[in-house]
């Protein structure tokens, strides 16, 4: 009986998650890489394109920053340090 209260005094602690923030940061972080996904395509598109590249950089960069800033979820932020990571690529590429 005594391990029957502790084990529900430990469960009391839980935190309890709410389901409506959750679908919130969500749909947040779909809008906000919706955005840093066509900044990032705009570089990776071009790729082969130096130049073109170089035109649309400087704007991919301000778009992935502001990105940064807004995503909420451990997805979301995986997500947008992937598109980071390939539109450092094709930049370097570009020198």
């Amino acid at each position: 009986m005594v391990v029957a209260m502790l084990a529900a005094a430990a469960c009391s602690g839980e935190k309890k998650r709410d389901i409506g923030q959750d679908t919130a940061n969500i749909v947040s972080d779909t809008n906000v890489m919706e955005e840093a996904e066509a900044a990032a395509n705009a570089v990776i598109r071009n790729a082969s394109d130096c130049d073109a590249v170089k035109a649309v950089l400087p704007e991919t960069k301000r778009r992935l920053e502001e990105a940064d800033k807004r995503v909420r979820t451990m997805t979301g932020r995986a997500r947008l340090d992937s598109l980071k990571k390939q539109v450092a690529t094709v930049a370097d590429a570009c020198p």
